[in-house]
């Protein structure tokens, strides 16, 4: 599931009931489905599951709250969901790609400032690449690095074999 875009779709909803911390199965389907035709109603079913599982949204008596602050998630005023890539693994894209996507989702710093960090990490270590920047600025930013570990550990381990 890609969880930048699917912080883009509970930050929607979250903003339309504003004064509300929490929001039914039905105001997901009501904003999403009907006020802005990002997805069908199944697929907001299957979203609402996926973001429980994903850690993205907690259910507790039939209402749903977010995980992390909506307040810093931008969305553009064009934005649009392609049901497929909403629901794909992320792992077919390159991990530097998905470490950035982690970062601005989080909605502590943009993608560019995120580089822009990571270049000097690596200007003063000189001895780590990018991705190992890019995870300590993330560590830095207090920004979970769990979903990565074991993959940047099978591909150095991998390397130093």
């Amino acid at each position: 599931m890609d969880k930048d875009t699917s912080r883009k779709l509970i930050a929607i909803t979250f903003s339309n009931r504003k004064g509300s911390d929490r929001c039914t199965r039905q105001d997901f389907v009501t904003f999403l489905s009907f006020k802005r035709t990002l997805l069908d109603p199944e697929s907001v079913e299957k979203f609402l599951s996926e973001s429980i599982k994903e850690g993205l949204l907690s259910e507790k008596d039939g209402y749903y709250t977010p995980t992390f602050s909506t307040a810093g998630i931008i969305v553009p005023l064009d934005f649009s969901v392609n049901v497929e890539e909403l629901f794909s693994s992320s792992k077919d894209k390159p991990l530097v790609d998905r470490l950035l996507d982690a970062i601005s989702a989080s909605g502590k710093m943009t993608k560019k400032e995120a580089i822009a960090r990571s270049r000097e990490v690596t200007a003063n270590l000189k001895l780590i690449n990018f991705d190992l920047a890019l995870m300590a600025v993330m560590s830095d930013e207090g920004i979970d690095l769990k979903p990565f570990l074991g993959e940047i550990e099978e591909v150095y381990l991998k390397n130093k074999a």
